[in-house]
């Protein structure tokens, strides 16, 4: 047993139940060597022996003990259950205890090779021939790179953390081995569409009467879509221009203003709807996808690689270029802090930025005695 450094990190090796275990522990050489001491005291009391030798429970088992925990305590049970559903065709054999970081770093790098799965099932395609079918699917892969993202292996690896916590917690293995695992960095994946004025005008000329709603709340407010079609009218205040949202991403209730046209548009629905949610289907029911209506609107407005979710970047831009501080602008959209409206949307803002600095380079001009340059005038939101 002992120490290894490799690159910045330091590493312990030891012997225990007849295998050779390596577990990364980080930089700090003093806390590996305080990890490695206290295996050597286990191992001497036989005790982290023991242990080893009766947590056999494999993933698989595991994993479904996981699940029923989750629902009712995790907002995101459902969507841990197709993490867990892919994990398990890789780990579903294996011990917990054999799962370590160098399968799961193999397994982060394996996925990355990985195709998508297309989108082309279902009724939607029970009509078209086979050959037909081949084709779409051809041209799908073939438009852009269609391998699994980073972000994806990302969600997968960090639902194996948190099982491989909870097995820790309830004493079925002593120690998470991927603890300290380093997930992609996710930066470079972040969206730069957001619409321009005329794109604007168009989109909204293009979709239907529900859609279109839809779409200007979410243009006037930033919310995600889940959050407005989530909204009943029990939590809207129109008379006063509230609205409430009890379930938010950030686990918070969010009480936000509104402006006078979501205002307009709020009175206007509910003057001939009773029923519990603000958009609903035709039977009452929750609307819970507005996919079919939003991408045909943006077929007739000829808006190309655009989402739904593009709209709260395109609110978002215009809030900050507008000169709405980072602070309200992640009150109003719903952010937990303003760093975080800093980091993923601060690119979207070119042209205040590029305003910003030509203020400046004006200032700095009459501080070198030279004759000063007006900047442009900041974008309006039109």
């Amino acid at each position: 047993m002992g120490l290894v450094k490799k690159g910045e990190n330091w590493f312990i090796d030891y012997r225990a139940n007849g295998r050779r275990i390596r577990e990364k522990i980080g930089p700090n050489k003093k806390l590996a060597e305080t990890v490695l001491s206290k295996h050597r005291t286990d191992i001497a009391e036989k005790r982290f022996l023991n242990v080893r030798e009766v947590s056999t429970e494999t993933f698989r088992n595991f994993s479904v003990r996981y699940l029923d925990w989750a629902k009712g305590r995790l907002r995101s049970a459902k969507d841990e259950e197709g993490l867990v559903h892919r994990l398990d065709r890789k780990f579903g054999g294996l011990r917990l205890n054999d799962i370590d970081l160098s399968k799961v770093e193999k397994y982060m790098a394996d996925r990355l090779k990985e195709r998508k799965q297309h989108p082309f099932r279902g009724r939607a395609i029970a009509k078209m021939s086979s050959d037909g079918i081949s084709r779409r699917i051809e041209d799908w892969y073939a438009s852009k790179p269609r391998t699994i993202s980073k972000a994806r292996v990302n969600r997968e690896v960090a639902c194996l953390r948190r099982i491989l916590n909870k097995a820790v917690d309830w004493k079925v293995i002593t120690v998470n081995s991927i603890q300290r695992i380093k997930l992609y960095d996710e930066r470079e994946f972040i969206r730069k569409r957001y619409l321009k004025p005329a794109e604007i005008r168009s989109l909204l000329a293009a979709c239907g009467p529900q859609t279109q709603d839809i779409v200007a709340i979410g243009l006037y407010i930033g919310r995600r879509l889940n959050e407005i079609l989530g909204m009943r009218w029990q939590d809207v205040d129109v008379e006063n221009g509230y609205i409430y949202f009890p379930d938010t991403k950030k686990k918070e209730p969010d009480q936000v203003p509104i402006p006078p046209q979501v205002r307009a548009i709020l009175e206007r629905r509910n003057a001939c709807d009773s029923r519990e949610f603000v958009f609903c289907r035709s039977d009452g029911s929750r609307l819970h996808d507005i996919q079919t209506g939003f991408s045909n609107a943006l077929g007739r407005a000829n808006i190309k690689d655009f989402h739904f979710h593009d709209l709260r970047h395109t609110a978002v831009s215009y809030m900050i270029m507008n000169g709405i501080d980072l602070k309200t602008v992640a009150e109003l959209v719903g952010h937990t802090t303003a760093q975080m409206v800093d980091k993923r949307y601060g690119h979207l803002s070119p042209d205040h930025k590029r305003t910003a600095t030509e203020v400046f380079g004006s200032a700095m001009d009459r501080l070198c005695g030279r004759e000063p340059k007006l900047a442009q005038a900041r974008p309006k939101l039109v």
